[in-house]
């Protein structure tokens, strides 16, 4: 026996397309039970997920240097640098390598010198202050604290009155206090106290190590005894996670609505897990109408419609509807987009105007003009490939923003796209080319398969292999694993298992739907 998962009209010269046998969808079933299961167990008390990214060089590197030479930072240090002399750098692009490397070698006093690795505008060039300030500060060769102040001093005044992220003017300002410092300049009036007004409760800066860890080390060599040092030097040490790591980012708002996306439906997580879910979303509402993805940080475009899409058709859309409707009217572009984040500097990114357009339609949300973001979306999809900024595998375009474009019909040259880059085991990689077939990203495939199922018959056999990958890939606890995929800060990536755990069993999901929907016999 099978079960249609498309249309049930054979393509020349194959078997059947878009049959799964029955077996497969079986397996397919326990599947997904197995990942509701695993998911309803790691819900906290407030009805959210916390859990921490997996560990990489950036964070480890910035806190160990930040701790060199304090006494009570010591075994926390020397337990980092264990981890680090045995990590991998991230080798998805050349500068990602290089500033691994070259942070490595600096956290563990290799000797390493300075060299300009970015010599362009954008990302690179923005992090590679992190690693200009990390060698100011250990005095080595090839440190530049003059070029340092004035590439700062630079960055500082093109906001001109300008938004940007306060973690980045944090940053910023760190670095400033760095070269100074090193420079015999003195510490600008009011700047220690600009530091306290923005550090959490916890003593953390923004709940991010990388962050934390660096204003540390600029405060340690300016007010070492000053409470916003001993604060921030003791977030450090309570963070230190017993693999001797600290993580980039807890992002509870942003993995909560997408596991409510990715697993509403299915009978377990919907009885156990939903209720409580959806009442922490509308909780975590901020008083500006929109969300963020963590609780310490600003609102930003892409959590708010990433959420509105987990709210949609429930009681608690209807109590944030208000609100979220000023949020989304207020930071609309003129040319009826949306940003990222709320800054002065930022352009529009297509997933995250794909999930605006989706999130208003679906929590109903009025009087807002979509025209404008919809067209804009469609003729992006030149050639089937949507590019995203946030999630590097191009099947997350498919799933994220060609629904979004093409919402009543299917979009040929997308579905043909991702028939033409499935791998052999039946999964897609995560970066175009790499010999690596990845969980997340096979999900997001099948999210876009399974929503265009019905009118492109040849996509069944596709599906097949896909399921088939990542039953054999789920893990024996439900779940599933995936080298890093997410940016955050651009260039670097991170892994967070909630997020590929939610989109690896999507593509579960609407697969399994599709195949309920189409159950006529062969």
């Amino acid at each position: 026996m099978f079960r249609t998962v498309s249309s049930p009209v054979a393509v020349a010269g194959a078997r059947p397309a878009g049959l799964v046998p029955e077996g497969v969808v079986a397996a397919v079933g326990r599947c997904l039970r197995r990942a509701a299961e695993f998911a309803v167990g790691g819900q906290g008390g407030d009805g959210a997920w916390r859990v921490a990214s997996e560990p990489r060089i950036l964070e480890n590197a910035v806190v160990a240097c930040s701790l060199a030479g304090v006494a009570a930072g010591q075994e926390a240090r020397f337990r980092a640098l264990r981890w680090l002399v045995r990590a991998q750098p991230q080798g998805h692009d050349p500068f990602t390598r290089a500033a691994d490397e070259w942070l490595v070698a600096a956290a563990t006093g290799g000797g390493a010198a300075f060299t300009d690795l970015a010599a362009k505008d954008g990302p690179q060039a923005r992090r590679a202050l992190y690693l200009r300030a990390l060698a100011c500060a250990a005095a080595l060769p090839g440190a530049d604290a003059r070029r340092l102040l004035d590439q700062v001093g630079r960055a500082l005044s093109a906001e001109r009155g300008g938004r940007v992220k306060p973690w980045q003017r944090s940053m910023l300002l760190a670095f400033d206090l760095i070269a100074r410092t090193a420079l015999g300049l003195p510490v600008p009036a009011g700047r220690v106290e600009e530091f306290e007004r923005v550090q959490s409760p916890d003593g953390s800066f923004f709940g991010m190590p990388l962050v934390t860890g660096m204003l540390h080390l600029a405060l340690n060599r300016t007010v070492p005894g000053h409470r916003v040092t001993v604060r921030a030097r003791e977030s450090l040490l309570a963070d230190q996670h017993p693999d001797g790591t600290w993580r980039f980012l807890v992002s509870e708002v942003w993995d909560t609505g997408l596991l409510v996306r990715c697993l509403r439906g299915t009978g377990r997580f919907d009885r156990a897990a939903l209720p409580a879910a959806l009442d922490f979303l509308a909780q975590a509402q901020n008083r500006d109408g929109g969300w963020p993805c963590t609780a310490v940080l600003d609102s930003d475009n892409d959590t708010t419609g990433n959420t509105l899409l987990a709210l949609a058709a429930t009681p608690q859309a209807d109590q944030v509807r208000a609100a979220a409707t000023r949020y989304a009217l207020r930071h609309q572009t003129r040319d009826g987009l949306w940003n990222t984040w709320l800054t002065h500097d930022d352009t529009p990114a297509p997933d995250v105007v794909a999930h605006m357009v989706a999130g208003i339609t679906a929590a109903a949300l009025p009087g807002i003009d979509l025209v404008p973001a919809r067209t804009w979306l469609t003729a992006l999809g030149t050639g089937g490939h949507w590019d995203s900024d946030w999630y590097i595998p191009p099947t997350y375009g498919a799933a994220e923003i060609s629904t979004t474009a093409h919402p009543h019909s299917p979009h040929r040259p997308t579905l043909d796209a991702l028939l033409a880059t499935q791998r052999p085991d039946g999964g897609w990689p995560r970066i175009d080319g790499e010999a690596y077939s990845s969980p997340t990203a096979t999900g997001l495939a099948l999210t876009a398969l399974a929503t265009h199922h019905s009118h492109l018959p040849e996509v069944g056999a596709a599906v097949e292999q896909a399921l088939r990958f990542l039953i054999d890939t789920q893990t024996g606890d439900g779940t599933w694993t995936d080298r890093p995929v997410m940016s955050g800060p651009r260039p670097f990536l991170t892994a967070t298992g909630t997020q590929i755990h939610a989109l690896a069993a999507r593509g579960l999901r609407d697969a399994l739907a599709t195949t309920s929907q189409e159950n006529a016999p062969c």
